[in-house]
Parts: C-alpha cells; structure tokens; sequence
C-alpha cells in the first residue's frame, strides 16, 4: 500500500482504527491531525461504462442482473455528448427540431451530406437556436420551418444568411447533377 501523507503538515501518518463507517482512519505522526483517504476511482468506472456501451454484451448478462453495474456507473448516464463543429464553410444548411420526449428537443442543423452540429433543449426558444448556430460559421441560406424563437436567433447569430422557410414536402431533397435541388 502507499505511503499516506497528512493534507495538513505533510508528515507521514500511521493507522488509526476505523470510522464509524468502517473507513481506515489515519492519524499523523508530526501534527496530530486525524484523517481519512479516499480513493478516485472515477476513470476505472466510465472505462467499464464505456466497455460495456461499445460492446454487444446486455445488462441482464451481468451478475445481479446489470444492478450493480448501473448503481457504479449511474453518472455517467448523464452524460450527454456533443458534436464539436469543424468551422467548414457551408453555402446552404438545413435546420430543424426534432421532439424526443415532452421536455426535450434536438435540434439539428444538416448540410446536404452530412449532420454538422446538434443541440438538445427543453424547447424551441431562440437561446436555444442561437446555442446551436454560434459556433458554426453562417451559411449564405439557412432553409427551416420557422420554429418558435428561430427568427430571433438568426438575426442575431448569422445576420447576412438568407432564410428559406419550408413546408411538408418542400423540405424533400432531390439530387439532380452538379448539386440538389427542392422538389417543385
């Protein structure tokens, strides 16, 4: 086992019983001061979250039925990754939000190949929308069905981008060659 150090002097400490809790306690030899040593195991967890998450493997295989498992990994579970922009250019984007629960929504913000960035809220606001377009550079259109607050976060976030509304199909996109095009 380690060496244990007072926080206090910095003198080396020696057993001292326990807590009521059954922690070791240990008293320094130098100054007196009674202490407890805690042990940071946070990186060892998120590496058997994050085995576990990339693996085929199911809760209910685990011994305990997966209880365990979800008891030491529970924060992990909030954690909520997001996207980091590259900084490229787009002449045209798409943006929309997308319902996930009653107070959750993402929303995405898409180019015609691929997803550029998202932002999950509790709604449509224009905080929101301005969280999710601030760190991506300002297209010359931005193509949207005007979701609550939208208006307000453009002309704030990307002032000289042009702004396309769209309704039902008109939000299909076709590919024709040289680039794509709205259905008409």
């Amino acid at each position: 086992m380690k060496a244990v150090y007072c926080p206090y002097c910095g003198g080396r400490t020696k057993r001292n019983g326990r807590t009521s809790s059954g922690s070791q306690r240990w008293r320094c030899t130098a100054c007196g001061a009674s202490t407890t040593v805690r042990y940071d195991d946070t990186a060892t967890r998120l590496d058997e979250f994050l085995g576990w998450l990339l693996s085929k493997d199911s809760q209910a295989a685990m011994p305990g039925g997966g209880r365990s498992f979800r008891r030491r990994t529970a924060e992990f579970w909030e954690v909520w990754p997001m996207p980091v922009p590259d900084g490229e250019l787009h002449r045209v984007l798409h943006v929309d939000g997308i319902w996930v629960a009653r107070d959750l929504v993402v929303l995405i913000c898409c180019s015609g190949e691929r997803v550029v960035s998202w932002y999950m809220a509790r709604s449509e606001n224009s905080r929101a929308w301005s969280a999710l377009m601030s760190p991506i550079p300002a297209p010359e259109v931005v193509v949207t069905d005007g979701g609550s607050g939208f208006a307000k976060a453009v002309r704030e976030t990307w002032p000289r981008t042009r702004v396309q509304r769209c309704t039902g199909l008109a939000t299909s996109i076709w590919t024709i060659p040289g680039g794509t095009a709205p259905l008409p």
